[in-house]
């Protein structure tokens, strides 16, 4: 029999559960989300999970301090434990990339979040488990951290459920179901739904449901790996979580897990496509070797720390690096929220709300605007200031 809703959301990663719970809460009638596995089993699960409100155009930095601030407070706020940890964030800078960073901090200390410049020397002070060799300026942020993404995301499931959604797992859409000029529904493994508005929220999976359609979205996927090193005993034990770094000089990040392990990643951008059902999770020896012998250099005590494992997640790129918020052209009830670059899990917060507006038909934020599909033919790009990184934005 077929079954119906007046929504169904396509995805159940960070993003897809988050625009369930506040289109749910807001009371949209009966919103369907659809996963093809189970939830928090695709990229999300995969995330550095960084909160932070570091970026280089007021808007973004906007969605940041308003997503940091229902992190900092979820559990009143949404309900339940999204596992943050403020540790603070720091971004190194060389010489090269001082006015950028400079530049960035006024830009957010004009948006009112709390930060400041550190010399070499003030970071050596901060955060005595950094070198701050090799470097120029530093911005440090206090108020940041990290989250755990699993958690995060099956927060944002259950009390979506408690609203009254219906999340359905290993229903994998094999089409969205199209007639005269607007959604009609979808068809999955487990059977057909039907709706009037249906939010392709599916990470890099939303380009071949789109392009099913006739509909080209300028996402690429591209493979990002990352490697757990467990820290000595005597940089703090398993209960002490280092500060974040992100060194855009030598396009590496570190973030502390629990149990005394750092996750040390790439923030380089990747120019290669990946096929994201057939392409390498787990890393390659030249990853580790590259990780594990540039990790002290920032860290000196990772050069005694053991491996732990490693994996690769995906990113979602577009051309300018910042996400597809919008309805797509050519079929009506037709949105998506994908094309993250690796802002996603950082942004969730906010990007559910606003979603949730634009499927309910509700007054929308300014900043919203930028991040229209058409922004593409149109000559509206949102360009990075950052240019050796666009997860910077």
């Amino acid at each position: 029999m077929t079954q119906t809703a007046d929504c169904i959301i396509i995805g159940g990663g960070v993003i897809g559960t988050s625009i369930a719970y506040h289109l749910a809460k807001q009371g949209s009638g009966r919103v369907l989300l659809v996963e093809r596995r189970a939830i928090c089993n695709g990229t999300t699960a995969h995330s550095g999970a960084i909160v932070r409100q570091h970026y280089s155009h007021d808007f973004t930095v906007r969605m940041a301090k308003e997503s940091l601030h229902l992190f900092q407070h979820f559990n009143d706020l949404v309900g339940g434990d999204c596992g943050f940890i403020q540790t603070g964030v720091l971004i190194f800078a060389d010489q090269e990339g001082e006015k950028t960073l400079q530049a960035n901090v006024a830009l957010q200390q004009a948006q009112g979040v709390n930060v400041e410049v550190l010399t070499p020397a003030d970071v050596r002070a901060r955060c005595p488990e950094y070198s701050g060799n090799d470097i120029s300026l530093a911005c440090y942020e206090p108020d940041a951290g990290v989250a755990d993404p699993m958690a995060t995301t099956h927060c944002f499931a259950r009390r979506a459920r408690d609203y009254g959604a219906t999340i359905l797992e290993g229903a994998a859409v094999q089409r969205i179901l199209i007639e005269k000029g607007r959604v009609i529904g979808v068809e999955t493994t487990q059977g057909r739904f039907l709706a009037p508005s249906i939010v392709l929220a599916a990470n890099v999976w939303s380009v071949a449901l789109a392009h099913q359609i006739s509909i080209s979205l300028p996402i690429t996927a591209t493979r990002h790996p990352m490697l757990a090193l467990r820290q000595p005993d005597d940089m703090g034990g398993r209960y002490k979580a280092h500060a974040v770094c992100l060194d855009m000089s030598r396009s590496l990040y570190l973030r502390p897990d629990p149990g005394g392990v750092t996750l040390v990643g790439s923030c380089s951008d990747v120019h290669t496509p990946s096929d994201p059902d057939h392409y390498q999770q787990t890393l390659t020896r030249e990853e580790i070797s590259f990780f594990a012998h540039k990790a002290p250099e920032i860290m000196p005590a990772l050069a005694r720390a053991a491996m732990r494992g490693g994996w690769a997640g995906l990113y979602d790129d577009t051309p300018d690096y910042h996400p597809i918020l919008s309805a797509l052209p050519d079929y009506e009830g037709l949105y998506c929220a994908a094309g993250f670059s690796g802002h996603g899990f950082k942004l969730s917060p906010i990007v559910g709300q606003w979603m949730a507006a634009l499927v309910r038909g509700d007054t929308l934020p300014a900043d919203l605007l930028h991040f229209d599909i058409q922004r593409f033919q149109q000559g509206r790009t949102i360009r990075p200031q950052y240019a050796s990184s666009g997860v910077l934005g």
